[in-house]
């Protein structure tokens, strides 16, 4: 039993979900990049020390949940290959691990900061009480992990002194809404009759239920992009048009929806999806268009406004 069966315990490829603690950075209101990649590097030391913590405690969460679900996942296609089902991590060995991971990052955000520290607790409180009993609830389920994603990118707020608003709640709410039922929808293609077995929540839901709850979600999410851009951006159109980003938005949630119910992997490990080249050029193609329709459009529309002047109208501030 090597280091490296406990380091798997430890559910690294889970961690990208806590990325969402760097999510205050980039919707920053600033006048101009300069300024906007200076606040950028000031709020890193803090964030990627957050962004540690929440590592160390959700790990923790899915060591303790391992452990409960032992027998159940020794009896599941994919999670029996698991190092606590397999027998190749101890089960002793592993909660020590879960409780110096959980008590370290408690010690630790404490010490950061008390906001960020009581927005740990509330990610514990929401995950465990997720893994013993609202994981059981068709819908409930899915709006309790959407709330642990909405926490994560809250402590980020905390930890660079910045004000969260609706509109990060809001949109945090409806992505993880489109995961979650993406999940169902891949296990439930998986598991076949099977799935109730392996999850009792499937005795609630049915496939038309998961085709409708992610088609919803998805519009939601473009749809409050959408708003949210023209809404902290009306009244500067014409130098800072982030509403042109929103169709790169929905390409990017169409072509996950797409992989979702091609079969692939992704709804299940969606941290496979930047291994997607749709996914991955849709993501760098939107923060190039995010940058320049932020701070670089001005620029752009003089210059392309000299070469080409009956294209291009001046800008009228």
């Amino acid at each position: 039993m090597g280091y490296y069966e406990y380091l798997k315990l430890m559910r690294p490829h889970q961690w990208y979900k806590n990325i969402l603690i760097f999510l205050p950075v980039v919707f920053g209101r600033v006048q101009n990049f300069e300024e906007w990649f200076d606040f950028v590097l000031r709020s890193m030391p803090e964030l990627l020390f957050g962004f540690g913590i929440l590592c160390a405690v959700s790990s923790a969460g899915y060591i303790f949940n391992d452990i409960v679900d032992l027998e159940k996942d020794a009896a599941h296609p994919e999670k029996r290959q698991r190092p606590l089902p397999s027998g190749r991590a101890s089960r002793s060995t592993a909660r020590a691990l879960a409780a110096v991971l959980l008590v370290g990052g408690l010690i630790l955000s404490w010490a950061q900061h008390a906001g960020f520290f009581l927005m740990v607790v509330l990610y514990i409180f929401n995950s465990q009480l997720y893994n013993w009993k609202l994981r059981n609830f068709a819908i409930i389920d899915v709006c309790v992990i959407a709330v642990g994603f909405i926490i994560r990118a809250i402590a980020g707020t905390f930890l660079i002194n910045q004000p969260f608003t609706s509109w990060l709640i809001i949109g945090v709410f409806f992505v993880a809404l489109v995961l979650g039922f993406g999940k169902r929808v891949n296990e439930l293609q998986l598991l076949g009759e099977d799935a109730a077995a392996h999850k009792p929540v499937f005795t609630q839901y049915t496939e038309t239920m998961l085709n409708h709850g992610i088609s919803m979600s998805a519009t939601w999410v473009v749809l409050f992009y959408a708003i949210y851009c023209y809404a902290n951006y009306q009244t500067v159109l014409d130098t800072q048009p982030v509403i042109i980003t929103v169709p790169i938005v929905a390409g990017i949630v169409l072509r996950y929806v797409f992989l979702v119910y091609s079969e692939s992997d992704v709804g299940r490990k969606p941290h496979l999806a930047f291994k997607d080249r749709g996914i991955l050029i849709g993501s760098i193609l939107f923060f190039i268009a995010l940058l320049v329709t932020l701070f670089f459009y001005v620029g752009i529309h003089d210059f392309l406004l000299e070469l080409f002047p009956p294209l291009f109208p001046p800008i009228i501030p």
